[in-house]
Formats: C-alpha cells, structure tokens, sequence
C-alpha cells in the first residue's frame, strides 16, 4: 500500500505641532509645564521641537515611503504573497500613485527580461528589509515576457486621505547585558520594520527580575539607564535615517485610584502628559527612546518601573487617555482610538527569557497564547512553577515571576487595544537576526545561499508566529539544553473557545451508549445551529443538504468546538466501521473517534490563528488519543492537514486521502497481519487501520449541489 508516515538624532524634520495641543489635562494627575526641556542626542536641538520645514515631512521619512510602496508592489507580484496578505491589507498606501503614461508594449529579449528580474532583486535588496523567502522570482516568472516599467518613485499622495499611523511599542529588558553587535543587529531589524511602514517607540527596562518599589532615583541605576538609552540611540542613529533621540519630560505619575470598575485599566498611576514631545516626531520616522522616568505633582523626577510605562504609551497611542480627559468615558473603556489616524499594531518584549515556557512542546515554549481562552491557564501553570523550584535549576521561580510579569503585561496591553493588534515576546538575540545572506552546502548543489527569517519582520508581515502552534510538537525541537532561552511567543487578544460538551468539566468524549448519549446539533440550545451551518458552507464554498446531514450524523456526535462568534468550528462523531453487522459496544476500540468537518470563515482563514486555535482544541483537549478524517486527494488543504498529521493513506478508490493522529496505528496493522497468516488458524480481528479504512471509504456526503464531495 501507498503510506505516507511522518518522523517523530538627526533633525526633528516636519513636527506637526499644531495637530495636538501642548497640554492636555487629566483628572487627578500632575500637569507638567508645557516649556519643560526634553534629554535629547547631540544633534537635537535642546529646547523643544524643531521649527516645520516649510510644512513638509522630513527627505528621509519621504524616502521611507517610496520605498515601502515599492515593497508592497513586489510582495503583491510575489508568489508568496498570500502570506504576506495581512500586511498588504493594513500597511499598503491608501493613496495610488499617479500613473504613468502608457508606452508602447514592446517585448524584450529573455536576457532583458531575466536582467530586469535581477535588477529587482537587487532594488530589494538595497531598501535592507529583511523579507525571508516571501520575495524569491520563480522560473516562470523570470522567463515570461515583460512589458511594464517599475520607477521607485514617492506617490501623489490625496489631501483627502489621511494614512493611518502604524505603530508599535517595544521594550527592550536588560540592555546591559547585551554586546553592541546584538544591539545593532536589533537597530538594524526595528529600522526595516520603519521601512516597512512601522512606526517604533522604545521603552528601556534595565531592572533585575525582581525591581525595588520605591520611587525614590538611586543615582546608580539612574546612570546606567542613561548609559544604555545613549548606546540605544546610537545603535538605532546607524541604521534609521530620520534618526533617534531620548525622552523623559513625557511622563507623569500620580496616586490614582480606579474610578469607573472596568476589567481593562484605562487609568494607571504613569500617565503621558507630554504626548506632542512624542507623536510629530514619530510622524517624522524618529525613534523616540523612553527611559522609565516620570514627574510627580511636585515636578520631582521619580523612578517607575517600565511595564508601567508601557502600559501608559498604549493607553495614549490608543486615545484612551485624551477620551478621559475630555469626559468620554464609553470610548476609553472600549479601547477606541481618538481616530483612525493612529493605530498601535504591536507590543514587542525583547527579554532575554524569550517566549512564555511551556512543557509540553519541545520547543520549551508556548508559540501561540489566545488569551481570550488560555491566559488563565498559562498563567496558573507559570504560578505553580514559581512556588515549587526545580533541583536543576534553583534560580527556575525567579524567572516564572518574570514570565508571569511578561504575560500579564501583554495581556493587559492587548485588551486595551483592537483585536487585530498583537504582541510577541522573543529573545533579543532573535530580533538582532541579521538580513545578510549565509552561505549553506548541500550535497547535490554545493554551496549557495539564502536570507535567514528575522521573527519580528515575518511576524509584521503575516502576523503570524514563525512556527504554527497546532503542528505536533516533536517536530520543533528545542536546539540545546533546557537553560537555553524560550523560543518566541506570539499572543493575541484572541476569542473564545466553546467546546460542547467540555471534556475539561465533564471528562472526555465518549461512545455512544446509554449513560453517555450524544448531543444532537440542531436541537441543543447551546448551539446556533443556522450559524453553524453558515460557517460550513462559507468554509467549504457549497451548499449543504442539512437534513440529510443531520440523519446521518443522528447518535453520533461526539462533540463540536466554536471558536469565537462562529469563525472558526470542527464536528466530531463517533464512527463503527460500516462493514460489521452490528454497532460495537461502547467500550470496544472500534467505535472510531472521526473529524466529520472542519470550517474556518473565509475571512479568518490564514490570519489570526483561527485554524490553529480549533486545531489545538480538537488534538490536545477532545481527542489527545487520536483522530481520523479524510479529504479529497486534490484538496489543497492536505499539505495542512499532512503537517499536522502522523500519517496519510490513499485509499484504494484514489478519490480520497485519509489521515490520523493516533499513535501506533500502522504497527498494530503490521502484528495483526502477521498472525494473521502465521497458519496458527486464529481468525483476525479487525485492526484500527482496517476501521479506519472501513470509515474513511463509507462516510457518505451531505452536500446539496451534487458535485463530489470534498
């Protein structure tokens, strides 16, 4: 048979200060004077802001622009540019450029039209992003004619349309204890990010894992925060044009208590005052730099610690803050920005920690948290782990503080911000990957070369981890011993999970039988049955025959899981082989746990972790024993499907590929055979491959257009 079975400071440039008011108060906070002079590099001037210049953006911001535009047309002619999809949504210019005029389509030579195909490579390449293998021109490409012309030009851009302000917080943990190629190599990965339309703001945490409480400013810590904001600042001057330069007047800090009970804080003892020393230059592509520094109510400078600060960058970027301070409450609560002209898209923890640990990946880290469903339990886990310290490593409870302190702060961040804004905790050596090309042998091509993944840049580009975290986890493996630092965490706000019935409350899915009867989709009142039926049939693109499925399926059902308000679903049943004469009893092996569907929206589907979320819940929670389903042999899916499986199997008809996650399935076929004809005169029993089979070939299609099924 035919099996397939996987291996275990520069100027200030245009500020836009008449866009916001110099003073903004907040309720029961300090105001801080409007003339108070801000730490800035040597080429700033030290006095405040820079004079406009002639009201226009500063060159280097402008040729930031052109070059992002440029980047976006060659991610939308690449062949992986579905990947890069939600990217090309939120950054793309909303303004197009003016076109040129048309000339002639002459066709060119093949040499021409391969020296064109390098020559864009070698624009590319120029711009330093670092895009992975999103941009790689194939063959074909290369060799089809081409008739157009591509100038890297800025575009026209319509008074009437106003870009959205990308931006992205990081912190930066610990920059003490990094070497100054790590920090430029982290320069050099936020300044392609500038050039990919992301605008930064850095927060500078030099803490140890456990800070004093005090405000009081020890002038020790006080001088190594400075030292390491200027190596900052110089590390980010060498590879972002417009520039970089350090504030610390933009913070206040007051005593304040909740107010108005909310489950997210849209009040917090660190508040930004001074936003106009932040926002023209960001506009301005200037990297601001923010120690953890804020003024009291008596002007005295005191000492907060850095998640505090963050957490105030968010609510201001966000414009909870200016809603407070103008009486609009409703607005604040629900994390609504002033307007869509800014937009905090990313949270970025740069701890040399990495990723939030997780036992039970091999990869000792958790890829993806939907903390919508999983905060809770992650966090309750990482608590455990700091109340019971490990023999191999006794510092272990420290650093599950630190972790839990990671978590809560991007938890706290996230639900103040919109559901497609996320955060990533990774290592700094990771964010420091370098773009430049490394040099690899094989055995049939002998040396060549390829562009290494950055984390961040993939992660801005896809929104996505690097890794998917519904693959089965021994095929990422942790590169060293367990000291090593955590691989990268993605997290988003996420949406719930409903899983019915929930094994976590009710002990897991079992057979069909008189103590344990199955649940019937369209007469449970936890399930909204038409909407599920919506889902399946946005999913699959073809109408459903929903009286006829829900015959079949009729006592069998072993379960169902919603993700979020019917984005994402999958319904299990139980299956008997259709080949015995009889159903089994309920404690027989062969009553087949079966993926019967399988649906995510149209539009979740390769963004926001959907599939990843339903996956993770059928595998680790209804069926962590195993599962089997199958798909039409041509359906493009089968490579997803094939990744997270641990084998696949053409049956005999060739329209069909059926796959599993159960452990041992080919070896059980393989001793049951055996005995099979070892002339002993024992009669066989039936195999689970052999139920498999059985099930896989006998499920008979519901849909309603009577084309074949998929």
């Amino acid at each position: 048979m035919s099996l397939c079975r996987k291996a275990p400071s520069r100027g200030m440039g245009r500020a836009a200060v008449n866009l916001l008011p110099r003073n903004v108060s907040i309720p029961t906070a300090c105001n801080l004077p409007s003339s108070l002079p801000f730490s800035t590099c040597s080429r700033l001037c030290v006095s405040g802001i820079e004079p406009a210049r002639n009201g226009k953006k500063s060159s280097a911001k402008e040729r930031q622009r052109a070059e992002r535009t440029q980047l976006t047309r060659l991610l939308k002619e690449s062949p992986g540019n579905r990947d890069a999809r939600n990217f090309l949504k939120h950054f793309d210019s909303p303004t197009k450029p003016e076109a040129p005029a048309e000339s002639p389509k002459v066709e060119h030579p093949k040499s021409e039209v391969v020296a064109r195909a390098h020559h864009n490579e070698w624009r590319l390449t120029r711009t330093g992003v670092n895009l992975g293998n999103l941009y790689e021109p194939t063959k074909a490409v290369q060799n089809s004619p081409v008739f157009t012309r591509e100038v890297l030009e800025s575009p026209i851009q319509d008074k009437s349309s106003i870009e959205p302000l990308h931006l992205a917080l990081v912190k930066l943990r610990q920059p003490q204890i990094l070497d100054d190629e790590t920090l430029g190599g982290i320069a050099l990965t936020l300044s392609q990010m500038a050039r990919l339309g992301l605008n930064l703001a850095v927060v500078v945490d030099c803490d140890e894992d456990a800070g004093p409480d005090t405000l009081e400013i020890d002038a020790s810590w006080e001088a190594e925060v400075r030292d390491q904001a200027a190596r900052i600042i110089e590390a980010l001057e060498e590879y972002n044009e417009p520039g970089a330069f350090e504030v610390d007047h933009a913070l206040c800090y007051a005593n304040v208590g909740r107010e108005v009970p909310s489950t997210v804080e849209v009040r917090g003892r660190v508040e930004v005052q001074e936003h106009h020393l932040l926002f023209p230059p960001i506009e301005d592509g200037i990297i601001p730099v923010i120690p953890p520094f804020a003024y009291d109510s008596e002007f005295r400078k005191v000492r907060v610690r850095a998640d505090e600060v963050v957490l105030a960058l968010t609510r201001e970027f966000a414009g909870i803050t200016t809603q407070i301070s103008k009486g609009d409450q409703s607005h604040g609560l629900l994390g609504i920005p002033v307007s869509n002209k800014s937009l905090l898209d990313r949270v970025i923890i740069l701890d040399p920690l990495g990723g939030i640990p997780s036992n039970i990946r091999e990869d000792g880290a958790h890829v993806f948290i939907n903390l919508e469903a999983e905060y809770q339990d992650v966090k309750s886990d990482l608590e455990r782990s700091s109340s019971s310290p490990s023999k191999a490593q006794h510092t272990r409870p420290q650093l599950a503080i630190r972790h839990v302190k990671n978590l809560a702060l991007a938890q706290r961040a996230l639900k103040l911000l919109p559901p497609s804004s996320s955060a990533i905790i990774i290592t700094p050596a990771e964010a420091a990957i370098s773009s430049q090309a490394q040099f690899l042998s094989t055995p049939s091509t002998g040396v060549r070369t390829r562009r290494s993944k950055n984390p961040l840049i993939h992660n801005l580009l896809t929104d996505k981890p690097m890794t998917s975290s519904s693959l089965p986890a021994p095929l990422s493996t942790r590169p060293s011993a367990s000291a090593a630092p955590n691989a990268a965490t993605f997290l988003k706000r996420g949406i719930p999970v409903t899983i019915i019935p929930d094994p976590r409350t009710t002990g897991p899915w079992q057979p069909p039988s008189p103590s344990h009867p199955c649940i019937e989709l369209a007469d449970d009142p936890r399930i909204d049955f038409p909407r599920l039926v919506d889902l399946i049939e946005d999913s699959f693109r073809r109408k459903i025959d929903a009286r006829h499925y829900l015959e079949r399926i009729r006592g069998r059902v072993a379960g169902i899981i919603i993700a979020g308000n019917y984005e994402g679903g999958a319904i299990c049943t139980w299956e008997a082989p259709p080949s015995l004469s009889e159903p089994p009893p309920p404690d027989s092996p062969l009553w087949i746990p079966y993926l019967d569907k399988f649906a995510v929206l149209t539009k979740s589907q390769g963004s926001g972790g959907v599939a990843d979320i339903v996956w993770n819940a059928l595998t680790r929670t209804c069926f962590p024993q195993g599962v089997v389903w199958r798909s039409r042999t041509s359906n493009p899916v089968n490579k997803w499907y094939f990744e997270r499986s641990l084998g696949m199997w053409n049956l005999p008809d060739e329209q069909w590929t059926m796959f599993w996650t159960s452990e041992g399935v080919v070896e059980e076929w393989a001793r049951k055979r055996g005995a099979g004809t070892s002339g002993n005169g024992a009669e066989m029993e039936m195999s689970r491959w052999d139920a498999y089979v059985d099930v896989c070939g006998g499920v008979v299609p519901s849909w309603a257009d009577g084309k074949r099924p998929d």
